[in-house]
């Protein structure tokens, strides 16, 4: 009596337990890899909105400064979106300038004390009607020629609020010389 033929190759076999148990381990890193990628990309993304803001906020105060002859100091009012109204000081001084202390590269120092006159909470709103103030502080100098030196800066509310920053994000300064 003949066997009937198998089909398939005689030597066929599963996978063995641990086979199976290196495949789980080596696709278990591959999606934490991927899943930690998606919150860094998160994170950064916010960063840059965050950085897009304080800019646009250090704007609104600059150009407010800028719009005054250099010849003149008087002190101007900015209203925010809440609204609140705020006093800027536009009066500088020559050498060493008047206002927000300056660190070492020229940036304005958040480290140090507020200068009355020359800080404000300026306050951002956004479309799902959420509320993000930036410390927004400027220092003037006096220039020889007759302009002024202006630096503003905005400091990001994580900055103050260190208990719900993931990381440190550096202060976003915009320099402009008015009336030369």
């Amino acid at each position: 009596m003949k066997q009937p033929k198998k089909c398939g190759p005689k030597n066929t076999r599963g996978f063995t337990l641990v086979e199976l148990t290196v495949a789980m381990f080596v696709l278990t890193v591959g999606v934490l890899g991927g899943m930690i990628m998606i919150v860094l990309g998160m994170t950064r993304d916010n960063t840059n909105r965050m950085d897009t803001t304080a800019t646009n906020a250090a704007q609104a105060v600059l150009e407010q400064i800028a719009a005054v002859p250099a010849s003149t100091s008087p002190t101007l009012t900015v209203t925010d979106c809440v609204p609140s109204t705020h006093f800027v000081t536009t009066a500088g001084t020559a050498g060493l300038g008047s206002g927000a202390t300056l660190d070492g590269n020229g940036n304005v120092d958040f480290q140090s004390a507020a200068v009355a006159g020359y800080e404000i909470p300026y306050a951002v709103c956004g479309n799902n009607k959420l509320i993000a103030t930036y410390n927004v502080r400027w220092h003037i100098t006096t220039l020889p020629g007759g302009g002024k030196l202006v630096i503003v800066a905005a400091g990001h509310p994580t900055i103050y609020n260190k208990s719900h920053a993931m990381a440190y994000i550096a202060p976003v300064t915009l320099r402009t010389i008015v009336g030369l």
